[in-house]
């Protein structure tokens, strides 16, 4: 089991210096070695012994101080009740250290990259969102970052303040920036798909939260698809000892073709109880990332399932044929539907068919690159009503929460569907073999998608009754005047 590695001083996050600007970072070539290194036969090398002096005179020197330990902290507000029986609140602090870089300085500002883990705090700790020293049911009321010379760093003028760009969940992945000028990240952007078993790696960061440090080790797995924890990804493991405290800390491969060090990745996990099984986010997984600065809708990682134009057609025909398009996640039924280009999820509680009101739908409308994107939804408001919400009129975080919530739930609804045509192929060894895997890939998503289901509960609760907005449509009365609802009934089969 993967896990993020929060340990006393909590995650770390590394935020890398990468070049004068993200574009200069990607294009420019230093001097190449002039016949590169002998040994190497691959894109990268086995070992880190041929290192030229140019490359080892910036390691060694100031210029290698291109990664920050980051102070990152939250304060919660936490009711309770009183001797007299009335309610009061707290407030407590939890405070988390992590290592960052610097990899864009444009405009008198400085990017930094790190793990999504470390720069952002949960909204509401609950069973699923813990945060240290803090009791669940408590609500974030503030949270900040700060670049810090070490643990001990309490001299506040002393330290920089950051501000939170953009963060992917699924990549794991946060920028933050400052407008301090740093010291920028001296080497280019490599390609972690050439990485392949064997290739040494190096990383630097500040393990405990204590100490600027330098590890290395070698590629055990150059692929690992992770989708543990709400993640989806690509990464590859490494040998190296990593602690708590080397969260987001950049992960380095030396090419055989320039005698450079290259960027390919971001160290994030661990595997539990395993100190020398450490994952890495690829960085062919996070340049788009680095260089937009948002979040990038996207297929998913290749070798899981994606939902692009092709792959969308395909699901609406089986959705068609199917007498039974219905699945679970997380917990809840979902039934999905095909309407047109718009595929809708009709999101059932746990007690269904019993109970067979819905908690909620979700209208999956086709992008510009024909995967889809969650436009509209309805939230069930009362009893037997439902309000409908634009998501364009919804805050950031409830529409990063969506989008998460949408591709979770079109990857399990193509993977329910493909288990369910291996069951009935005639081709017996191949189809059985993927059905496994398939089977293996949706029991490893039960965690994960309990996790979201908990959050769109939340979410559901807080847009039904508790909020207002100036046009709501209700699926059961078919207000004049509303935006057009879909057909919210369930096939016949399901009516009473």
């Amino acid at each position: 089991m993967k896990i993020r590695l929060p340990g006393p001083l909590g995650s770390a996050a590394l935020l890398v210096t990468a070049g004068a600007i993200v574009g200069t970072l990607m294009t420019r070539k230093g001097p190449a070695a002039p016949k590169g290194i002998p040994s190497c036969d691959g894109e990268y090398a086995d070992t880190l012994q041929q290192l030229p002096p140019r490359i080892r005179d910036i390691e060694n020197g100031q210029r290698s101080e291109y990664t920050y330990l980051i102070r990152s902290s939250a304060k919660y507000e936490c009711p309770y009740y009183g001797p007299d029986g009335k309610i009061r609140r707290k407030r407590l602090e939890s405070v988390e250290h992590g290592t960052a870089f610097a990899y864009e300085v444009a405009n008198g500002e400085t990017f930094l990259l790190t793990n999504e883990h470390v720069a952002a705090w949960p909204d509401v700790t609950d069973l699923t969102h813990k945060v240290d020293g803090v009791p669940d049911g408590c609500k974030r009321v503030e949270d900040r970052q700060r670049i810090v010379h070490d643990e001990h760093d309490t001299y506040e003028p002393g330290q920089i303040s950051l501000t939170r760009v953009a963060v992917d969940p699924q990549l794991d992945a946060a920028i933050l920036k400052t407008s301090h000028s740093l010291i920028a990240f001296p080497y280019r952007i490599g390609k972690s798909a050439a990485l392949r078993q064997g290739n040494a790696v190096q990383v630097r960061g500040f393990p405990l939260g204590l100490i600027r440090a330098v590890n290395t080790g070698k590629v055990v797995n150059p692929y690992d698809l992770d989708q543990e924890q709400g993640w989806n990804h690509v990464d590859f493991v490494t040998d190296a000892l990593l602690s708590e405290g080397n969260s987001g800390s950049p992960v380095l491969a030396l090419s055989c073709k320039t005698s450079e060090l290259q960027l390919v990745g971001m160290y994030h996990a661990g595997y539990k109880g395993h100190s020398a099984l450490n994952v890495v986010v690829g960085i062919d997984q996070l340049r788009e990332f680095m260089v937009k600065k948002r979040r990038v809708p996207r297929t998913s990682p290749e070798g899981s399932p994606a939902l692009g134009a092709t792959e969308r057609k395909r699901v609406k025909d089986s959705l068609v044929a199917s007498a039974l398009p219905l699945f679970e996640f997380g917990g809840l039924h979902v039934m999905a539907e095909a309407q047109g280009d718009l595929l809708y999820y009709h999101l059932y509680g746990r007690d269904f068919p019993l109970d067979d009101r819905r908690i909620a739908v979700l209208e999956d409308r086709p992008g510009a690159t024909g995967a889809g994107e969650i436009s509209r939804l309805w939230v069930r408001s009362d009893p037997a009503g439902l309000r409908e919400w634009q998501t364009k009129d919804l805050g950031g975080d409830e529409r990063d929460f969506l989008v998460r919530f949408g591709e979770a739930v079109r990857s399990q609804m193509i993977r329910v569907m493909g288990y369910r045509r291996t069951l009935a192929s005639s081709n017996a060894f191949e189809e059985r073999r993927r059905g496994r895997e398939l089977l293996r890939t949706i029991e490893r998503q039960t965690m994960p998608s309990r996790e979201l289901v908990g959050s769109m509960i939340d979410l559901v609760e807080r847009l039904g009754p508790a909020r207002d907005t100036p046009a709501v449509a209700t699926a059961s009365t078919g207000d004049a005047g509303a935006p057009a609802a879909p057909i919210l009934r369930p096939p016949r089969a399901f009516e009473p």
